[in-house]
C-alpha cells in the first residue's frame, strides 16, 4: 500500500480550492432543491412555458443550398445571380425502355401510348400543355413540306442532306421582313427529347412502321421534324449495335427526356421544400403534376409487357430521401421503449414501493423539456432547424441518461448508517460528487459543440448550436428538476406509497429481500479483481489497446471522402432502379453544368470567347457534349455577313444585329434559351443589351474527388484567365452538382479541423475544471484513441467522409469524453495505492458508465433493422463510439490509472463517510493479485 506523503503545490492546491468550491456549490444546491423541491419543479416547468414561446419564431430550414453548401461558397452567389438574371429554366421528367431491341415497331408503339398518356395528364386542372418548357419550332424544311403533301409516311430519304438547308441565311433571300412576318407567326412547342420525333408523334405512323423504317430514319436524321433544331438521336439509345458500315442496327435502352418548365422567382421552398432539405426548385402545380406522373408510370411499370419500364420525376429524389430519413422513426420509438425499460430496471428496486417507475419517466421528460427550451431559445435567435436535428433528441438521450445514471449512482453509493437521516443532508452529499462530475462532462460536451459551430457547414453549424443548448438544458434540469423528483419519489418510498398508485399506502410493508440485493457493484468488483487488474488481465486490456488503436489507425488513414446519392435511396424505390439502368446502359451520361456570361461588352470579348472554346474542345478527357453557340455564330456571320468575328473587330451595333439575326435563323435558334437581354428580342432588330450568355456541357462520370474536384477546378481556371475585364465582368462555372462537388471539396478538412478543435476543447475545459495536468491528458488520450478507433473501423465497415459520417463523429465527440472524464475524476477522489483507488473508481462510478453506455446502444440498437443509409450510419457510428467509448473508458483507463494514476486530491485525504461499495467489498484495501 502507498504511504506517501502527498506534497503540497500550488497546482494541488489550485485543484483544492475548485474542487472544495464545486462539492460546496453542489451540496447547499441539493440540500436547497431538497428542502423546496415543489419550487423547483414549478419553477422549471414555468421556465419550460416561457421558454416554448420562442418557437413562435420557428423555422425548418428547407432550401438545400442553406443546408448544405458552405456559406462562403461562390457557388450560393452564382446561384442567386443566375435564378434572378434567368428568372426561368426546366427540370426534366425521364422514362428509360429496355429490351432486348428497342428499334422494334412494338416497343415504339409502347412508347407512343406512353407518350399519349402523359400528354392527357391532369392534375386539378394542371396539363401537360400547362407546365412544359416551350421552345420555337423553326420548319423551313421546303423539301420535306412537299414529299409531306405525297406520302402518308415520313421515310428516312425525306432528311437527306437536310443540314445544307441551313448553310444559308434565309432572311438574306426572302427578306427579312418578310421572313419575320414567318418566323413571328411559328408556334412553339413542348420540349421533349423523343424517337418519336423522327414521325412528329403522329400515332398512325407510328402505327405502321416497320423495324427497317425505323432504322433508316434513325440513321438518316439529323434535324428534328418538330422542332427543325439539329438534333442527335444517337444519344438517347443506349447499348447501340452498328453494322460493319457503322451504321445502327439496334439497341438496348431508350431514353424519353420531358422537359417542365421552372419559373425561379416563383418558387417557395418553405412551403414546397420538403424537411429533408433535398427538394428541388420547383412549384405547387408542377409538384402536383409530377406526382400524377410518378402514379401513371408505376402502373404503366408493373403492367409492362416485353420490356421493362423505368421513370424518374423531378420530385422523385427529394420524396424518396425525406421519406427515407423519416421513414424509421418508428424503430427508434420502439428503442427508445427499450432504454426506458432499461432505465427503470436500474433506477428500481423490484418490489411494489421501491420501483420508481415514475421517477425513471421523468428523467426522459428532462430530455423532452430540454429539447423544447432548446427548441424556443434557438429560434428566438433566429438559428434556423433543419434535417439533420431530427438526430438532437437523441443525442441528449445518451448524455442526458448518463447524468441520471452518474445521480442515482452516487445516491445508492452513500453509505445510510452514517448519521445522513435527513433527506436534503443526504441529497447534498448525493449532489457534492454527482454535480461535479456530470458538471465537467457537460461544460466539455457543450464547449466542443460551440466549437463545432464554427465550421462552414450551414447545416452542421445549426446542428451544434441546438445541441449545446440542449446539452446544457439536460445537464440544468438533471440537476435541479429530476433531483426534485427524486427527493418526492424518496418521501414516497419512506411513507411507503405504491409505485404507481401513489394514492395508496401499503401497511407494513416489507420490500421482499431479493429486490434488496444489488447485483451491478459485486459484478464488477469480481470481473476486475479477479480477471481485469490481475497481470495477464493487464496485459491483455493493453495489447488490446495497441491492436484497436493500430487497426483504427490504419482505416483512418485510408478512409476516403466519397458521396454517392444513390446511397439515400432504397433499393425496392424506382429511382434506385432507374438510376442503376441509366448508369447499366449509359455509363458516360455525365452530370449537366455551364459556363454563364453576364453583361459584358459582347463584341470586345469575342476573341476572348473564340479562345475559351477552342481550350474547351480540347478537355475531352473532363468534358463532353458541349453546346456552345460561338462557333456557329462564326461561321453563320462570316458565311452570310462577310465578317470574321474571331480576327475582325466589331461594333457594339454589328454584333446587336448579328446575334438577333443569328438567334432567329434556323440553325441559331435553339440557342435563345442561352440568352438574355435587356428587353425583349424581336425578329428584324437589333438585339438589346445582352445580360446572361451560355455555354452547355457535360462533366464526365469520375469516380471520385480526387477526380471530379481537379476537373471543376480545370474549367474554372480556363474561365479565369480568359480574363472577361468589361462589363459587370460576371462569369462562372454553375451545375446542380457543383453543390454537391464544393461541399465535398471542405468536408474532410472541415471534419478533422472539427474534430481538432473538439478535443483541444475538452483538453481544455477539462484542466479547467479538474485541474491535474496528468488526469486531463488521460481523458485526451481516450478520446483520441476513441475517434482513432472509430474512424479506422468506419473504413473497415464501409463508410466514407461525408456530410452524414462528418455530423455522425461530432456526435461521438460528446459521447466519448464522458466515459473518461468520469473515471478521471472519480480516481482522484479515491485514498489508497493506484491499483486499490482503480478498483474502488471501476466500482463506485462503472455502473453509471456502463448503464449510460448500454441504455444508448438500446436506444439505437433498432436503426441496425433500417435500410434508410443516415440511421444505418448513425447506428454504426455510434455503435463504434459506444463499443469503444466503454472499452478505453472503463478498462484501458483504469489499467493505465493503476500504473501510472495522478495522486489523489487534497480534499480526498480527508476522512469521509466510506460509501457502499468500500464498506461491502473490503478486500478493495488490498491489492489485487
Amino acid at each position: 500500500m502507498e504511504d506517501k506523503k502527498i506534497k503540497k503545490s500550488v497546482g494541488r492546491k489550485l485543484s483544492a480550492i475548485i474542487l472544495l468550491g464545486l462539492e460546496s456549490f453542489f451540496y447547499r444546491f441539493g440540500h436547497a432543491v431538497a428542502c423546496h423541491p415543489w419550487s423547483v419543479i414549478l419553477g422549471c416547468l414555468g421556465f419550460v412555458a416561457l421558454s416554448s414561446f420562442g418557437i413562435l419564431r420557428f423555422h425548418q430550414e428547407k432550401h438545400p443550398i442553406k443546408l448544405w453548401v458552405p456559406k462562403n461558397s461562390d457557388f450560393i452567389h452564382d446561384t442567386n445571380w443566375l435564378t434572378s438574371k434567368f428568372r426561368e429554366g426546366y427540370r426534366i421528367q425521364s422514362i428509360l425502355i429496355t429490351a432486348p431491341n428497342v428499334l422494334e415497331p412494338q416497343v415504339l408503339q409502347k412508347l407512343q401510348d406512353i407518350q399519349n398518356k402523359v400528354e392527357n395528364l391532369n392534375a386539378d386542372g394542371i396539363t401537360w400543355e400547362d407546365i412544359c418548357f416551350r421552345i420555337p419550332v423553326v420548319d423551313f424544311n421546303f423539301k420535306r413540306r412537299k414529299r409531306d403533301v405525297k406520302e402518308n409516311l415520313i421515310l428516312a430519304e425525306d432528311y437527306v442532306d437536310v443540314e445544307e438547308d441551313f448553310e444559308f441565311d434565309l432572311g438574306s433571300i426572302l427578306g427579312y421582313d418578310l421572313y419575320c412576318n414567318i418566323i413571328n407567326r411559328l408556334e412553339t412547342a413542348c420540349m421533349q427529347h423523343s424517337l418519336l420525333e423522327l414521325w412528329k408523334f403522329n400515332e398512325q405512323k407510328i402505327h405502321n412502321l416497320t423495324e427497317e423504317k425505323i432504322i433508316k430514319a434513325l440513321n438518316r436524321t439529323t434535324v428534328s421534324p418538330v422542332y427543325g433544331h439539329p438534333t442527335d438521336y444517337l444519344q438517347l439509345l443506349g447499348n447501340v449495335r452498328r453494322n460493319e458500315t457503322g451504321h445502327v442496327t439496334g439497341a438496348s435502352a431508350l431514353l424519353s427526356l420531358y422537359m417542365v418548365h421552372i419559373d425561379f422567382m416563383s418558387v417557395n421552398f418553405d412551403e414546397d421544400g420538403n424537411e429533408a432539405g433535398t427538394a428541388d426548385w420547383a412549384t405547387k402545380p408542377i409538384l402536383k403534376w409530377e406526382q400524377k406522373f410518378m402514379d401513371m408510370m408505376e402502373d404503366v411499370s408493373k403492367h409492362a409487357q416485353g420490356i421493362e419500364v423505368f421513370y424518374e420525376a423531378g420530385r422523385s429524389f427529394a420524396d424518396i430521401s425525406a421519406a427515407s430519413m423519416f421513414q424509421d422513426i418508428n424503430k427508434l420509438i420502439v428503442g427508445i421503449i427499450l432504454m426506458f425499460i432499461y432505465v427503470q430496471i436500474n433506477v428500481s428496486k423490484f418490489n411494489m414501493v421501491e420501483c420508481r417507475l415514475i421517477l425513471g419517466s421523468v428523467g426522459l421528460l428532462c430530455i423532452l423539456m430540454a429539447f423544447v427550451v432548446a427548441c424556443g431559445f434557438c429560434s428566438l435567435l433566429g438559428i434556423s432547424y433543419g434535417p439533420v436535428h431530427t438526430a438532437l433528441p437523441f443525442l441528449l438521450l445518451g448524455i442526458g441518461v448518463d447524468d441520471l445514471f452518474v445521480i442515482v449512482t452516487c445516491w445508492k453509493n452513500l453509505n445510510v448508517g452514517n448519521n445522513l437521516v435527513s433527506l436534503p443532508e443526504k441529497m447534498g452529499q448525493t449532489m457534492r460528487r454527482a454535480g461535479v462530475s456530470i458538471t465537467i462532462t457537460t461544460l466539455t460536451d457543450v464547449a466542443a459543440f460551440l466549437v463545432g459551430a464554427l465550421t462552414i457547414l450551414p447545416s452542421l453549424q445549426s446542428f451544434c448550436l441546438y445541441a449545446a443548448a440542449g446539452l446544457l438544458m439536460t445537464y440544468i434540469f438533471q440537476t435541479s428538476f429530476f433531483v426534485a423528483c427524486f427527493v418526492l419519489d424518496e418521501r414516497r418510498i419512506k411513507k411507503n406509497r405504491n409505485c404507481a398508485l401513489i394514492c395508496y399506502k401499503h401497511r407494513d410493508y416489507k420490500p421482499n429481500p431479493c429486490s434488496e440485493v444489488e447485483y451491478s457493484k459485486p459484478i464488477l468488483y469480481t470481473v476486475y479483481s479477479k480477471a481485469v487488474f490481475t497481470k495477464p488481465g493487464k496485459l491483455l486490456v493493453i495489447l488490446l489497446t495497441l491492436g484497436f488503436a493500430a487497426v483504427g489507425l490504419r482505416g483512418s488513414l485510408l478512409l476516403k471522402q466519397k458521396f454517392d446519392l444513390n446511397w439515400f435511396l432504397a433499393e425496392d424505390t424506382h429511382l434506385y432502379k432507374f438510376n442503376m439502368e441509366r448508369a447499366k446502359f449509359f455509363p458516360d451520361m455525365g452530370h449537366n453544368a455551364g459556363i454563364y456570361f453576364g453583361g459584358l461588352n459582347y463584341s470586345a470579348e469575342l476573341p476572348n470567347i473564340h479562345r475559351l472554346v477552342a481550350q474547351l474542345k480540347q478537355e475531352e478527357n473532363i468534358l463532353k457534349n458541349l453546346e456552345e453557340w460561338y462557333s456557329e455564330f462564326q461561321s453563320y456571320v462570316k458565311l452570310n455577313l462577310k465578317k470574321d468575328i474571331s480576327t475582325d473587330i466589331i461594333s457594339d451595333d454589328e454584333f446587336s444585329i448579328y446575334i438577333s439575326k443569328y438567334l432567329f435563323s434556323p440553325h441559331g435558334s435553339k440557342y435563345q434559351k442561352n440568352f438574355r437581354f435587356d428587353g425583349k428580342l424581336l425578329c428584324g432588330q437589333p438585339a438589346p443589351p445582352v445580360t446572361v450568355a451560355s455555354f452547355e456541357f457535360k462533366f464526365r462520370l469520375f469516380d471520385g474527388p480526387e477526380e471530379f474536384l481537379p476537373a471543376m477546378h480545370k474549367v474554372k481556371k480556363l474561365l479565369y484567365e480568359s480574363n472577361f475585364t468589361t462589363g459587370d465582368r460576371f462569369s462562372t462555372v454553375w451545375g446542380k452538382i457543383l453543390a454537391n462537388w464544393v461541399t465535398d471539396e471542405v468536408i474532410d478538412t472541415e471534419l478533422y479541423r472539427n474534430l481538432g478543435l473538439a478535443c483541444i476543447c475538452v483538453m481544455v475545459c477539462t484542466m479547467l475544471l479538474i485541474v491535474n495536468i496528468v488526469a486531463c491528458l488521460f481523458v485526451f488520450f481516450c478520446v483520441l484513441l476513441t475517434l482513432v478507433s472509430v474512424g479506422g473501423f468506419l473504413y473497415y465497415w464501409g463508410l466514407t467522409i461525408d456530410t452524414t459520417t462528418c455530423i455522425g463523429l461530432q456526435l461521438a465527440t460528446g459521447l466519448c469524453v464522458d466515459y473518461a472524464a468520469h473515471m478521471c475524476l472519480a480516481f482522484l477522489s479515491q485514498t489508497g495505492s493506484r491499483s486499490v483507488r482503480a478498483l474502488k473508481t471501476v466500482t463506485d462510478i462503472g455502473p453509471a458508465i456502463f448503464n449510460g453506455g448500454i441504455s444508448t446502444l438500446l436506444a439505437l440498437s433498432m436503426l441496425s433493422l433500417s435500410h434508410a443509409y443516415i440511421f444505418t450510419s448513425f447506428f454504426k457510428i455510434f455503435f463504434l463510439v459506444i463499443l469503444f467509448g466503454l472499452f478505453y473508458g472503463t478498462l484501458f483507463l483504469p489499467v493505465l490509472l493503476s500504473f501510472i494514476g495522478p495522486q489523489p486530491y487534497e480534499s480526498s485525504q480527508v476522512t469521509e463517510p466510506q460509501t457502499e461499495a468500500v464498506k461491502v467489498y473490503s478486500l478493495c484495501d488490498a491489492e489485487p493479485s
